[in-house]
């Protein structure tokens, strides 16, 4: 019978398994990483959502720039609205209303108003479509895409083309709040202004606090 006679050398070893696992070390790196990169897709992404809104917000003012327009070529003039005789402001449901009226010659039930003050539309005609987004049934307010209900609004009173800041002028630009409670006015009363001396060259524009009424995030019509 043969015994077998292995030397030291050519013993069988036992078998260790190397660990797939993280160290701490590398756990923590990862980590770190992580951060990292949050901290700089996070207010990338909130910036980017801020400035789609501002471009909805641009281009729901165009849209009504278009139907002041619309009305003033069927009438020859512009519909005194949204002021209540004591502001440049759309932001009661006064206003809302007059807006409504004046440019689609409806109620916010869509009914006709036969009997109401329609601000000039005699005929009855439809200058702009309303979408849910902008005049939530809910509400009853004009609503930009950040949720403000307050927007400042001048038109060319006397129709010399340009539009001027300042009582004496085509009204004066009045503040108007954010949804988190801050608060925009443009700037006036030199060459460099939001509004400037020598005026805009526009039959009416629009402004509105944005994000949150500084003014950056500000979104005026004409800029």
């Amino acid at each position: 019978m043969l015994t077998a006679n292995l030397k030291p050398s050519m013993q069988t070893k036992p078998f260790h398994k190397k660990s797939n696992g993280f160290t701490l070390i590398e756990l923590l790196t990862v980590i770190a990483i992580i951060g990292i990169l949050a901290a700089i897709i996070i207010p990338t992404t909130g910036a980017v959502r801020t400035s789609a809104k501002k471009a909805q917000v641009r281009s729901m003012f165009s849209q009504w720039t278009t139907a002041f327009t619309l009305f003033k070529q069927e009438y020859g003039f512009f519909p005194n609205l949204g002021t209540d005789g004591t502001d440049n402001l759309l932001s009661t449901q006064n206003d809302t209303l007059e807006f409504l009226r004046a440019f689609t010659a409806k109620e916010l039930n869509a009914t006709d108003t036969l009997t109401v003050n329609l601000n000039g539309n005699k005929r009855r005609q439809k200058f702009y479509s309303f979408s849910e987004a902008e005049l939530p049934t809910a509400t009853g307010f004009l609503t930009d895409a950040f949720g403000n209900t307050q927007f400042g609004v001048i038109w060319d009173i006397n129709g010399d083309g340009v539009i001027k800041e300042g009582v004496g002028n085509d009204g004066v630009a009045s503040a108007v709040t954010s949804t988190d409670g801050g608060s925009f006015t443009p700037t006036t009363g030199n060459a460099t202004a939001d509004i400037p001396t020598d005026g805009i060259k526009a039959g009416v524009i629009f402004y509105s606090a944005g994000k949150d009424g500084s003014s950056s995030n500000a979104v005026m019509s004409w800029k």
